[in-house]
């Protein structure tokens, strides 16, 4: 059984690329920075407006999740990255 969660990342800002996003996923609410998305410059996203950076990143997250076979399986959704940590 699977349990539906709402997620969703929101601009709490436009002042600026740190501190700026907040990740919701269910009741668990993290403010991140946009300064990595604005910064990447991958085939896929090069020259693309923030939403389009953070569709790619759902999408990335989609397929981490479509390879989980069986119960118990793990994937990571890296969503902030900053100098000093990845969340």
């Amino acid at each position: 059984m699977t349990a539906d969660l709402a997620l969703r990342f929101e601009r709490i800002s436009n002042r600026g690329a740190h501190n700026d996003l907040r990740l919701s996923i269910g009741t668990l609410r993290h403010v991140c920075d946009s300064y990595y998305f604005a910064t990447d410059q991958s085939p896929t996203v090069a020259g693309a407006g923030l939403g389009a950076k953070l569709g790619r990143l759902l999408e990335q997250w989609k397929e981490q999740v479509a390879e989980l076979v069986g119960p118990g399986g793990i994937a990571y959704f890296p969503y902030d990255f900053s100098d000093q940590c990845t969340a």
